[in-house]
């Protein structure tokens, strides 16, 4: 006999509409050309926090371009921030948790030593964004849907921080910067690519 009642068919309805969101999850992220299939991303090194952390230790740049590259590197990696943490809470495994936990300390990391990084000029435009834009929030997302939107928040980074780079002149410490901070969101991107395709198979 079976349940026919409205709890048991809002039930049946919500199982159905996100089991059709996974199909169209998995679907889209198997035919999108995402940045990992690049030569680009193919040759990127791994990126060093120590070597950022000395990169801006190093630089004493107040100039216009510097800092905009900064403040646009720490919007940026602070939204990836946001989403990494829930892909954490919501991984699967322990061995999982403590891979995106890894990742989140680097982000953490790169932040702290570019906010120290600012001018005076630099973290005010920074608060002045900051209060504009609040952090995006995604709290009690399921996993699979959790990773998925932070690859597309690391993708969107990426794309951002590699116009920043090709703006700026070879050479400059604009460059450096936003060369360092593009090749870290990609690698997390590829990271967490290759943990979909894990799932996915």
């Amino acid at each position: 006999m079976t349940d026919d009642t409205p709890t048991s068919k809002a039930s049946t309805a919500s199982v159905s509409a996100q089991d059709n969101r996974v199909a169209a999850y998995r679907e889209r992220l198997a035919k999108k050309p995402l940045l990992a299939e690049s030569e680009s991303a193919k040759a990127a090194p791994e990126p060093d926090v120590s070597a950022l952390q000395s990169l801006v230790g190093d630089v004493e740049d107040n100039s216009p371009a510097f800092q905009s590259v900064a403040v646009a590197a720490v919007q940026i990696l602070e939204r990836a921030l946001c989403f990494e943490r829930e892909a954490a809470e919501a991984a699967l495994s322990l061995g999982q948790r403590e891979k995106m936990r890894t990742m989140v300390d680097t982000v953490e990391a790169a932040v702290g030593a570019l906010r120290n990084t600012l001018s005076v000029q630099g973290a005010k435009v920074m608060n002045l964004c900051s209060e504009k834009e609040p952090p995006p929030t995604s709290s009690g997302q399921p996993w699979w849907f959790a990773l998925t939107d932070a690859l597309e928040v690391l993708e969107e980074g990426t794309g951002r921080m590699a116009s920043l780079t090709t703006a700026q002149p070879e050479g400059s410490s604009a460059h450096a910067l936003s060369q360092c901070i593009t090749q870290l969101l990609r690698s997390h991107h590829d990271a967490l690519l290759l943990e979909a395709e894990q799932w996915i198979s």
